[in-house]
């Protein structure tokens, strides 16, 4: 793992990315495991160089092409590797705003989500390529509901139509052909569908979300999405003299929680 933070100047505006680039070779490197053949590897410093060096070099790349970059360099380079995986992680920054301004060059760390890019690309193969974002935390506080489920003497969750939907969003879209940085683009589109439309379930609302990101981006050709749910539990308040059914205080819960997932392809 090499870390890294670019800085663009542009005159007075600057913009930054502070990146985390895994390196994973594959090949023919049997005789250091075997015997006390080491020219088969590829030693972690240079690893680390190359990346530093190649982020110099190509500073108007976007994560997805360098990730590719990377694969393409080492691939290259030794020609007993038979495979390179390279999988580039986004820490991200977003631009202070001080009077409303935007300042040219200070910045707040943007605690959401991961976004990442990866890339495997084997010897006389096409490129595998895709990217996503992990841990991207949404809610919403109405719009949702959960009934018609079978219910049995184990039953004890009531039905509603009117009930907060959080969770922690996983999203990974696989490029059906060249790669393209469509990570705000890819958001924005499954976002629009989680806030505009009622969700009768998690499962309904994650498939809605991929079949839009689909619809809206010919080059993807398949999307991973993991939605666990961050349950936000009504209260009832009688005992205080407040409402039973009211809709202004709720329990945050971690436990227990369904881990959804769904894959939606062309």
């Amino acid at each position: 793992m090499v870390r890294l933070l670019r800085v663009q100047r542009n005159d007075d505006v600057h913009d930054v990315a502070e990146w985390e680039a895994d390196i994973v070779l594959e090949g023919e490197l049997s005789g250091s495991y075997l015997g006390a053949d080491n020219s088969s590897i590829v030693p972690t410093d240079t690893i680390k160089n190359t990346v530093l060096a190649l982020a110099h070099d190509r500073s108007e790349v976007t994560r997805d092409e360098f990730a590719l970059l990377l694969a393409e360099h080492f691939l290259s380079r030794y020609p007993h590797l038979s495979a390179v995986d390279a999988e580039v992680r986004e820490r991200l920054w977003t631009r202070m705003a001080l009077d409303g301004t935007p300042h040219p060059h200070a910045f707040v760390r943007d605690g959401n989500g991961q976004p990442y890019s990866t890339v495997r690309q084997e010897r006389a193969q096409p490129v595998c390529s895709a990217a996503g974002i992990r841990g991207f935390v949404i809610l919403k506080t109405t719009a949702s509901g959960f009934s018609g489920y079978p219910q049995c003497e184990f039953t004890t969750l009531p039905e509603t139509s009117d009930r907060i939907l959080s969770t922690s969003l996983d999203a990974r879209w696989d490029y059906g052909g060249g790669t393209a940085d469509l990570q705000a683009g890819v958001l924005d589109v499954m976002l629009k569908v989680f806030a505009e439309t009622f969700s009768p379930s998690v499962q309904r609302t994650m498939f809605q979300m991929g079949e839009a990101a689909l619809a809206a981006f010919s080059g993807i050709e398949r999307i991973h999405l993991t939605m666990p749910n961050r349950h936000y539990l009504s209260l009832d308040l009688s005992q205080l003299k407040r409402p039973a059914d009211q809709k202004t205080i709720f329990i945050p819960t971690d436990d227990p929680f369904g881990f959804i997932e769904a894959v939606v392809a062309r």
